[in-house]
């Protein structure tokens, strides 16, 4: 693993105790994040934990302007072996 993973996985394990904690003390004064709202940044945090640098490679390829790149390739190719 290298470190930038372990950055990453590192960063969801941060994301996940600050959705926790947010909890018990919303929990406690009524103050905090919107319950929706903290289970998607703990989803996200647990996406994170497991996949640590994709997901990040995986919102810079879909930013891209090649994100379609290899199904334009599939495509071709599917289109040049039908002509056979």
């Amino acid at each position: 693993m290298t470190r930038r993973d372990l950055a990453w996985r590192c960063g969801g394990v941060v994301l996940f105790g600050l959705a926790c904690a947010n909890a018990l003390v919303n929990r406690e004064s009524n103050t905090g994040v919107d319950g929706l709202v903290r289970f998607l940044i703990a989803i996200f945090a647990v996406v994170l934990m497991v996949q640590g640098k994709r997901v990040a490679l995986l919102f810079r390829i879909e930013r891209s302007r090649h994100r379609t790149l290899a199904s334009a390739i599939h495509a071709r190719r599917a289109r040049k072996h039908e002509r056979r």
